[in-house]
């Protein structure tokens, strides 16, 4: 008993206060609830935004290659326009060949090297193998970014497609 009147009823009575703060002037405690949670934006203190690219800015490519008796497909994408970079969010290969696909590649420029892998799935015991990317991958000004699909033995005859989208913004 001595437990419950020294701690339980103190907290009863300051609800009881609250209550009756709250009861008897609700603006008040409005004030006070929105000054704890006013989000501020001040140079000191800047909030995060994010600004979508205007639709001339946008980056949509696709490219398709067929392909018989070879190793894979590989095709080129529209080339970043001069005065620009190019900020690639993300990358989808999809090939309809055979079921041995070895690797799904994005290229950033017009050398081959490097470049960068998109892991590629099969679909159910199709041959339709899907690869999506998404990140960001910077491509500079007058390139000719690519994509390639390459499986381990040649196939008698397949496609392949790339879709790219991103966005561009001037060049540094």
């Amino acid at each position: 008993m001595n437990f419950v009147r020294k701690s339980v009823l103190p907290v009863m009575g300051v609800a009881a206060i609250a209550l009756l703060i709250t009861i008897a002037s609700p603006r008040a405690v409005h004030a006070i609830v929105a000054a704890m949670v006013q989000v501020v934006n001040t140079p000191t203190n800047a909030v995060p935004t994010m600004q979508a690219p205007a639709a001339s800015q946008r980056y949509r490519s696709w490219c398709q290659k067929k392909f018989n008796y070879d190793l894979g497909g590989f095709c080129y994408l529209d080339p970043v326009p001069a005065g620009q970079t190019l900020f690639v969010e993300a990358i989808s290969i999809k090939t309809e060949a055979g079921n041995d696909l070895s690797t799904g590649r994005f290229y950033s420029g017009n050398e081959l090297g490097g470049g960068f892998a998109v892991p590629m799935f099969q679909q159910g015991s199709s041959n339709t193998f899907v690869g999506t990317f998404a990140g960001r991958i910077s491509v500079s000004a007058s390139q000719q970014p690519s994509c390639l699909a390459m499986f381990a033995t040649a196939q008698p005859s397949g496609n392949m497609e790339c879709l790219v989208y991103g966005y561009l913004a001037p060049a540094q």
